[in-house]
This record gives structure tokens, sequence and C-alpha cells, in this order.
């Protein structure tokens, strides 16, 4: 009984990364982006408790190739957004170049994160 309720958890898990993967990939943003993370760390957290009891390493691996897919664009966008929240009205134009090229580095890194992710798969 313990077993069929694992295999459910698994697959829901499993079902719930693919939506997420699938949702990010048709229209990339921060908050697709971060629904992968917490969806992937979540499903990560579940397969390392029990890996034990159910063989899945592979699948163990592929979820953490997927979170290290999105670190780029994580890190690019909370850089990002602390930045655009402590620059003063006084400091804008001294800031501008430098926010311009953190937003470009974060275009470039979500690009990079959903063509990774386009890649990648997560069936029942």
């Amino acid at each position: 009984m313990a077993v069929k309720w694992l295999e459910k958890t698994i697959a829901r898990e499993r079902r719930a990364l693919e939506r997420a993967r699938k949702r990010f990939v048709a229209k990339p943003n921060e908050k697709r982006l971060h629904d992968v993370r917490t969806t992937g760390r979540r499903f990560r957290s579940l397969l390392e408790d029990v890996a034990s009891l159910a063989k899945s390493a592979r699948l163990r691996r592929r979820v953490k190739r997927a979170a290290a897919a999105t670190d780029a664009a994580r890190d690019a966008t909370i850089i990002l957004r602390l930045l655009e929240s402590s620059v003063d009205e006084g400091e804008g134009a001294l800031a501008q170049p430098l926010l311009e090229r953190l937003r470009e580095q974060e275009r470039m890194a979500t690009r990079d994160a959903c063509k990774a992710l386009t890649r990648m798969r997560f069936p029942s």
C-alpha cells in the first residue's frame, strides 16, 4: 500500500514539473521560471527522501539538471530586481547603463533556460 502511494506521489510531482516546464517554454517569464524552480525543488526533495525506497537516481539527476539550467536566469532576475529597487531617482541616469546590461543578461539567461528546458522531458 505504501509503495502504491509513493508511486502515485512521484507520478503526480513529475506531472506537476512537466506542466510547469511546458508553461515556461510556451511563454518564458519570471513567474513561470519561479514555478519550474519551486516545483522541481519540491520534486527533487521527495526523490532524495525516498531514494532508498524507489529507484529514482536517473530521474533525480534529470531534475537537478533542470534546476541547473535555470540557475543563471534566476540569479540574473534577482540581481536585477535588487538593483532596480535600490536605485533612487538621483542615481537613475548613472545606473541606467548597468540596468540595461543586467536586463540583457536576464533575457539571454532566460532564453538559454528555455532552450535547455525545451529539450528536457518529465513524462509520467
